[in-house]
């Protein structure tokens, strides 16, 4: 059996030279996830490189409510990037832009109170791109080896092996072998060769990549900025349903003046509890915290000291 491999590295950054590839030779960065080809043009050669983009994925945070001729403001699961991705029905009419607006990042204000008994349903479309982490690209060689029924511990190089099920290839002598039939590769730290079979000579196993997304909601900023003290503003939210437990770390400013505070924060979907703690400022408290839960969101809420004050919030929240 012949097994035919491209020119590849597994070191960040590294891209081959034109005088490593010949044309319509392929070379490949397993650790950035790139390809490079050769191209000549009138006796000019250089090296093009291919990468994926980043994969998209989109959430949609679905808020109803029933007018009663008075309210206009409706607070939202998330922030929208705008009013473009905000849809808003009454009675399973779709509303115009023009009829609503957005203040405080994720609060939807109608130009006009629903009538009393309207049904409201507000989706809000969030488009966000999922960065992918590739764990590992990692060869071990074990060589030398006389009749083994499995390679597993140190190799050659004393790195220790390690592979996630399923993302690996195995090598004697330069033949590939079948999974299954060959060898089991089933606990991550060794390789065992089939029935009664053993390898005299070298083996090589390849750990691919895992890629995974990462929750982008889960760990986000937020900005937004107060124009009056009133009590009690919202400065974000998330949905309850999806997280237990948020951490923030909340900067506040006005003028030159600033105020720095974390707050871990819990809920058992009724009611929020929550702490402060690491506050500093460097003249004066510029606001204070709350949180509470409505219309299924969680939200943390603060009342500033000053008019025209902005806040700047990073929250880390884990699930339900």
């Amino acid at each position: 059996m012949s097994t035919i491999k491209l020119r590849r590295s597994g070191v960040a950054g590294k891209t081959p030279t034109i005088a490593q590839l010949d044309l319509g030779e392929i070379a490949l960065n397993t650790y950035d996830g790139r390809l490079y080809i050769k191209k000549d043009v009138g006796g000019t050669q250089s090296i093009v490189t291919f990468s994926g983009s980043p994969a998209s994925e989109s959430t949609v945070y679905l808020f109803t409510a029933t007018g009663d001729n008075l309210t206009v403001d409706f607070v939202l699961p998330t922030i929208p990037v705008s009013e473009q991705n905000v849809f808003a029905y009454l009675n399973g009419v779709l509303q115009h832009t023009s009829e609503f607006s957005l203040i405080n990042g994720n609060t939807l204000r109608f130009t006009s109170a629903p009538l009393s008994a309207d049904d409201i349903e507000i989706r809000v479309v969030a488009t966000e791109a999922s960065s992918i982490v590739v764990r590992d690209y990692q060869q071990y060689v074990y060589s030398g080896l006389s009749a083994a029924t499995q390679v597993t511990g140190a190799d050659d190089n004393s790195l220790t092996l390690a592979y996630d099920i399923g993302k690996v290839e195995v090598y004697a002598n330069g033949v590939r072998l079948v999974d299954g039939s060959d060898y089991a590769a089933t606990n991550g730290t060794s390789i065992v060769f089939q029935g009664s079979q053993t390898i005299t000579g070298t083996v090589e196993v390849v750990s691919l990549s895992r890629a995974s997304f990462a929750d982008h909601d889960s760990l986000k900023p937020v900005s937004t900025s107060f124009t009056a003290t009133t009590a009690n503003q919202v400065a974000d939210t998330f949905p309850a349903q999806s997280y237990r437990t948020a951490k923030y770390l909340v900067q506040m400013t006005s003028g030159s003046n600033f105020h720095a505070t974390e707050v871990l924060l819990i809920h058992d979907g009724t009611t929020v509890y929550m702490t402060e703690f690491g506050t500093i400022f460097s003249n004066a408290s510029l606001g204070t915290i709350d949180g509470d839960i409505n219309s299924g969101s969680v939200r943390l809420l603060v009342t500033p000291a000053n008019a025209n004050t902005t806040i700047k919030i990073q929250r880390l929240t884990v699930g339900v």
